[in-house]
């Protein structure tokens, strides 16, 4: 991040970070973000509705209902 100049910085990997990864990340909690891909899921379905509609046709999702059978 220093050798672009940004304060701040988001990693997305969708395979998750090694041990050493997230230690660093949590030692830098307040400048350095990981998002693995269930970060990247939740936030998509939680802004998805806001999307522009030209980003939804990029990305389009139905939403669908499901009964769970709990045993």
């Amino acid at each position: 991040m220093s050798k672009v100049r940004a304060e701040q910085g988001l990693f997305v990997s969708w395979s998750g970070y090694n041990s050493e990864a997230r230690k660093e990340a949590k030692d830098a909690f307040f400048t350095i973000r990981l998002w693995d891909q269930g970060n990247i899921l939740h936030e998509i379905f939680k802004y998805y509705e806001k999307f522009d509609d030209e980003l939804k046709a990029e990305l389009p999702l139905k939403r669908i209902w499901s009964l769970v059978v709990e045993e």
